[in-house]
């Protein structure tokens, strides 16, 4: 009997602490029932990743401490704590900690830059209580990501609404280079990764976030390398797009996920060793040793004669510019990812090449100019990298100058682009099939490598004054139609969008500038 009895005793303690392990259970809240309503809400949350927040345009000032947050729900949310409690609550907190805290406040997440996608966000105040979590609790994850595909990363390009998560393998590590930002120095370092989709994409790390490759470790160790770079934001350089860190990016090499064992499995039989330092460009010539190599007269150029030595050529030709043909315009519509001109398809801007509606578009240059030599005449075609060093604005200050001042005249040359007449220019060109094969004379400049070898400016380029004095006024007055530019405060450099127009202006302009080119033609 009383073994029995024992027996029952021990069977009510265990229902007893089962009953009080559910009833603690029950008290805490889950990230998915928190409201801005309620603020009673107790939560038992497993702190994932945690940064500064600098303000790198005000003597790099913290802003707040910020944090990842997940519930055994998997739930994840960004939490803030600002300046001014930050250093109080830092002591309190460590990444992959589990706390209870209450007395917070949550606000609707509106800004850019977001961690996770969560509608809601966690604000640490004055009476907010943080008790940590001493025992284990397994139902709440120990790392959580949200991987972009490569379609995911084309579609948030120069779109900082949410950060970017990416895992692939690492391919190669970049030498860290010390460059200056905002006049202060700061270390980059690059780094690619190859994605599931047979696609690469490199990653320019920031500041303190390079420290987070160690080099050793690549050195010693057999790949693959499965590397997760979380919190990044995407951009693109010369059509290709581009991850960049900010101060909330980690950095996780194999980790222990059913990701990275999936990939680590699909590679495993392939051969891929890191290279420990990105392959050194060669030494750009300067523009004398340029100016010397294969250089042309007009005669010569057009003279040039098709073959298989001659498929792709780069030459350079010193000519005068006597005058800018602007019977197509001195600009055209681009896609701001690849620079490809864009058209009308249906009411609707279509990119050919993205095969998509490009979200912006920005006026990029095409300037067809006349030039000559002492041999012959032709037409070169000035496109924005060659454009913009002799103009010294880009075609959308130019394009939005126009607007005011012409009224969306688009026949009308700037005087900023008149002034080039006359001048007489170091070009390099890029001769391709289209002039050598076919003889077509629109030769592309690819680089003006002298600036003003002979500036004789002729007198009837010259623009009354009084339109100068209207530009003044444009500048003062005008308000900024374009879309404005933010600055990431999260990211370690300041990123900047693009300026870029709405596509309604710009095909408000295009449609514009056709009605007053047939009005002309009618008179």
């Amino acid at each position: 009997m009383i073994q029995e009895q024992e027996e029952t005793d021990k069977l009510t303690d265990a229902r007893l602490m089962l009953d009080m392990i559910l009833k603690m259970s029950m008290e805490y809240t889950t990230l998915k029932q928190i409201s801005r309503d309620k603020d009673n809400s107790k939560l038992k949350v497993r702190v994932l990743r945690m940064w500064d927040a600098i303000n790198i345009a005000n003597n790099h000032d913290l802003i707040s401490l910020d944090m990842i947050l997940v519930d055994k729900e998997g739930t994840s949310i960004h939490a803030s704590i600002r300046k001014n409690l930050a250093q109080s609550f830092r002591p309190q907190l460590n990444e992959g900690s589990i706390y209870t805290i209450t007395n917070f406040l949550v606000e609707e997440n509106k800004g850019n830059y977001r961690p996770v996608h969560n509608q809601l966000k966690i604000l640490f105040n004055s009476t907010t209580s943080v008790s940590k979590f001493n025992g284990f609790d397994h139902s709440i994850p120990q790392s959580q990501f949200e991987f972009a595909d490569y379609g995911t990363i084309a579609s948030r390009c120069y779109d900082n609404t949410y950060l970017t998560d990416v895992i692939g393998i690492l391919d190669y590590i970049g030498a860290i280079e010390e460059i200056k930002t905002r006049g202060r120095p700061t270390k980059m370092r690059n780094i690619q990764l190859l994605l599931e989709e047979s696609k690469s994409i490199r990653t320019t790390l920031w500041g303190n976030i390079t420290q987070q490759i160690d080099d050793d470790f690549y050195k010693t160790n057999k790949g693959p390398f499965i590397l997760i770079v979380t919190s990044t934001i995407v951009k693109s350089f010369r059509g290709e797009y581009q991850l960049s860190s900010t101060f909330a990016t980690k950095l996780y090499v194999n980790l222990d996920i059913p990701e990275v064992v999936e990939i680590r499995n699909k590679y495993t039989t392939m051969n891929i060793t890191v290279k420990d330092i990105l392959p050194k460009e060669l030494p750009k010539p300067q523009d004398e040793e340029l100016a010397l190599h294969n250089k042309k007269t007009v005669a010569e150029i057009k003279n040039l004669e098709w073959n298989s030595n001659t498929k792709d050529l780069l030459v350079t030709c010193n000519a005068k510019i006597i005058n800018v043909n602007n019977k197509y315009g001195w600009y055209y519509v681009a896609c701001l990812i690849c620079k490809t001109k864009v058209k009308q398809v249906k009411g609707v801007l279509w990119c050919e090449r993205c095969k998509n509606q490009p979200k912006f578009a920005v006026p990029s240059y095409r300037i067809q100019v006349q030039v000559q030599d002492e041999t012959d005449s032709t037409t070169f075609i000035l496109f924005d990298k060659g454009a913009e060093r002799i103009i010294s604005k880009t075609a959308k200050e130019l394009a939005e100058m126009q607007e005011e001042i012409f009224k969306l005249d688009g026949n009308t040359i700037p005087k900023e682009i008149q002034k080039i007449i006359g001048n007489e220019y170091l070009f390099q060109l890029h001769l391709d099939e289209y002039n050598l094969k076919y003889g077509k004379e629109n030769y592309t400049v690819s680089k003006i490598l002298e600036i003003e070898i002979s500036h004789k400016q002729n007198d009837s380029c010259k623009v009354e004054e009084h339109q100068d004095t209207m530009e003044e006024i444009v500048k003062k007055s005008r308000k900024d139609k374009y879309i404005a530019s933010p600055k990431t405060e999260i990211g370690e450099t300041s990123v900047e969008r693009p300026e870029r127009i709405p596509l309604q202006m710009l095909q408000k302009r295009q449609k514009s500038a056709k009605q007053n080119a047939a009005k002309k033609k009618k008179n």
